[in-house]
């Protein structure tokens, strides 16, 4: 098993790995369920998915059967659907695929302005009541939609856009204003969307990975965690993948290495 860093979530004294792994566009149910039972088995134990992502829900439920007490589960309600009702319903419906009687995260997606933003985190107040979430967060929020739902409810994660592309606003914007109001911040596609950079970022990447022996995607990763201050969430549906991301935490770059990555990425 992994000893990943971990990063305490908003200031509940609960710690989570420094990694998630996400379940967005499964192309292989069996395959996902495998990895998400490796990855347990390796020390990351969040698992990220949602309602949109189609089949998702279904495929962690059957990862994660028996071994429910082991895992952090985080999903997502969709903005047409964050009525007060529409929220428990979707709550209710993700229950049933996840198989558990609680998620432990429950985020809006993104805020659309399709019901009342205060009329959701009064759904999710109630929820965390009935036990049925133990937490409540957005996803996609700006920070003044972040303090508009401060407003209502103290809500605990944004999970947002983290890569190379827009490291420099995440890191010197949104995570000191996360930072300022207790919340934890989580980064999805940091490895972008299969998209890789070209011309001189890629030479960039590629010097450093062989300095250190290491993979593109690994430096990449290490790049975005080496503050320890954001959870970055990656997904993937292989075992030898998994291992090879959350080995990326082992290595520590000079900090000429890591100016290089920033500088050739700001431009």
């Amino acid at each position: 098993m992994w000893e990943l860093p971990e990063l305490e979530l908003d200031r509940t004294e609960e710690y989570l790995p420094i990694f998630a792994l996400g379940t967005w566009a499964i192309r292989d149910p069996k395959a996902m369920e495998r990895t998400i039972r490796a990855a347990i088995d390796e020390g990351l134990w969040h698992i990220d998915t949602a309602e949109m992502y189609e089949g998702a829900e279904e495929v962690v439920g059957r990862a994660v059967r028996g071994r429910r007490d082991e895992v952090f589960i985080t999903t997502k309600v969709l903005p047409q659907n964050a009525s007060f009702r529409g929220t428990i319903a979707a709550l209710e419906r993700s229950l049933r695929k996840l198989k558990t009687d609680y998620v432990d995260l429950y985020l809006l997606h993104w805020y659309d302005g399709s019901h009342p933003l205060g009329e959701t985190m009064e759904a999710f107040a109630y929820l965390i009541e009935q036990g049925k979430i133990a937490h409540a967060g957005v996803s996609n929020f700006s920070p003044r939609e972040v303090d508009e739902a401060l407003r209502y409810l103290r809500i605990v994660n944004n999970q947002i856009e983290y890569n190379l592309d827009n490291f420099r606003d995440v890191e010197e914007r949104m995570l000191p204003h996360a930072e300022s109001r207790g919340i934890t911040l989580s980064g999805y596609l940091p490895l972008w969307r299969g998209r890789w950079p070209e011309g001189e970022k890629m030479e960039v990447l590629r010097e450093v990975a062989g300095r250190y022996g290491m993979t593109v995607p690994q430096v990449i990763l290490n790049f975005l965690t080496r503050h320890r201050r954001i959870i970055v969430i990656f997904k993937t549906e292989s075992v030898e993948h998994l291992r090879e991301n959350l080995s990326s935490v082992r290595y520590t770059l000079a900090p000429e290495d890591y100016d290089l990555i920033a500088r050739t990425f700001s431009t």
